[in-house]
């Protein structure tokens, strides 16, 4: 098979990075899969506190074996994606997913395009928008439900960590991105212009 085309979707944490995702696949159906880059963090060290772990900064992250996946991806070729579960912050052991590229592979994450040797295996990239204030309240609602986490610690981090990260790190990418979609999955004008550009290139690269 051709080569498929990888984009980046890239935004801070409750951005809507997810949403965007799911979108975009709902649109291209089976020609399209979608890779979190969450599944490529490290393993909590025993004994560290999630509380006063920093999980938002490069050093978070299997960069080595994310890059590695994503040139595998870029040849067509399947990879075992690690599967890590966000309430023991540790890989599931001798667990993985098989993942196998269709035409178009959608990569997402807060620091997906943070060096030029991941920006260059990305033929399209996008930067998610949103106020802070949405991103805090989204992060709220997320990791109460699903990580069983209280509002207090949420905020910590949020302040401590996630916050200054933010502006370190995350925010930075914007300015490597084709595209910034203000609003995420709400801005349907701005998705259905990177639908388009997309279509575009899976018209050319099947030429």
């Amino acid at each position: 098979m051709k080569r498929p085309i990888l984009v980046a979707l890239v935004g801070g944490s409750g951005a809507g990075k997810t949403s965007v995702a799911m979108k975009i696949k709902e649109h291209f159906s089976d020609c399209a899969d979608i890779l979190s880059m969450d599944d490529y963090y490290k393993n909590l060290e025993p004994g560290v506190d999630p509380r006063n772990y920093n999980f938002d900064t490069p050093k978070a992250f299997d960069f080595e074996l994310f890059i590695e996946h994503l040139k595998t991806l870029k040849k067509g070729e399947s990879i075992e994606v690690p599967v890590y579960n966000m309430v023991t912050y540790r890989r599931e052991s001798g667990i993985s997913r098989s993942f196998k590229p269709g035409h178009l592979v959608i990569v997402e994450g807060i620091l997906v395009l943070y060096s030029k040797n991941l920006r260059n295996l990305f033929d399209f990239s996008v930067y998610i928008d949103a106020p802070a204030d949405e991103r805090l309240i989204r992060r709220i609602e997320r990791d109460t439900r699903e990580r069983g986490r209280s509002i207090d610690s949420i905020i910590t981090q949020y302040r401590q960590f996630v916050a200054p990260a933010f502006k370190s790190f995350i925010e930075p990418q914007k300015y490597f991105c084709d595209i910034v979609l203000p609003d995420g999955a709400h801005n349907t004008v701005g998705l259905k212009v990177i639908i388009n550009a997309i279509e575009n290139m899976l018209k050319i690269d099947k030429n």
